[in-house]
């Protein structure tokens, strides 16, 4: 086993048992060190995690999600040619973290989910694909051929009392290998207010945010932007034009990652995020 996947193990074993609030502290550090093991100290400047709005509808309306309130973002999907630009992009320096087809919507409404995962595995023999989910439309069919695709495995979230009798039937007759569907509740999560698109009952606050530093997100239309940033408020650049890399590497981005690691929020959007309250 490779020492990442071993470290990534430890990791995910210690925050089980670690109190909420120390969980995101917990995972900068990780992923700092994660980067400089993978990529090199030089190049240690890179994400660890990317979501992508392959499709922009979900089948739930939940108060603390942004896609509840005023439609949405309508029904959108990501144009295949605009993924694989992405993915290519990727494939390019070798990418070795996560990827997730959804923006806060619900990817398995997506037929095309298989076939561009498949896409995705291709092209990052390495990249850990986790498909986040509601479960809802989760069966033995779908599982199996996004499995043959290539996807690392499912996290689903439980969003409703119950989850899908099919879906508990996958799971409790061990038809899925352990580890591949994981089931977390909204009970031991402590939400957020997502940048100050919603006001959740009960938020996380904490001085320092790791997400601009490790993760970042693909609207439908190409846009590149804070994983927070539902309204795309400040689009770094669009991967139809550029090179994904290049945004990353960007003025723009740097002088933004550099100031929130000093603790200075410069964007409204980060202003108004339970994240840098303390």
């Amino acid at each position: 086993m490779r020492l990442p996947l071993v470290l990534n193990s430890f990791y995910r074993l210690m925050a089980q048992n670690m109190p909420e609030p120390v969980k995101p502290t917990l995972r900068g550090w990780y992923n700092a060190f994660n980067k400089v093991l993978t990529y090199g100290y030089k190049n240690r400047d890179i994400f660890t995690a990317l979501d992508f709005e392959i499709n922009s509808q979900c089948n739930l309306k939940c108060s603390y999600c942004p896609t509840s309130f005023n439609g949405g973002r309508g029904v959108n999907y990501m144009p295949e040619d605009v993924f694989k630009k992405a993915i290519d992009d990727l494939s390019s320096i070798n990418y070795k973290g996560r990827i997730s087809p959804h923006f806060f919507g619900e990817p398995l409404l997506d037929q095309r989910l298989p076939e561009l995962m498949a896409y995705a595995r291709k092209k990052l023999p390495n990249a850990e694909i986790i498909i986040h989910t509601n479960g809802l439309l989760l069966d033995k069919e779908l599982y199996d051929k996004c499995m043959q695709a290539g996807v690392s495995g499912f996290l689903v979230t439980k969003h409703t009392k119950n989850l899908p009798k099919k879906l508990t039937n996958m799971v409790d007759s061990n038809y899925v290998k352990h580890g591949e569907i994981k089931i977390r509740s909204l009970d031991g999560l402590t939400l957020f207010n997502r940048g100050g698109t919603v006001k959740p009952k009960k938020e996380r606050k904490m001085k320092h945010c790791h997400y601009v530093s490790d993760e970042i997100s693909i609207t439908y239309t190409g846009e590149v932007v804070c994983t927070n940033d539902y309204h795309i408020t400040h689009s770094f650049g669009n991967v139809k034009e550029q090179s994904l890399l290049d945004i990353w590497h960007s003025d723009d981005f740097r002088r933004l990652r550099k100031e929130v690691r000093q603790g200075k929020f410069t964007l409204p959007m980060c202003r108004k995020c339970a994240l840098n309250e303390t």
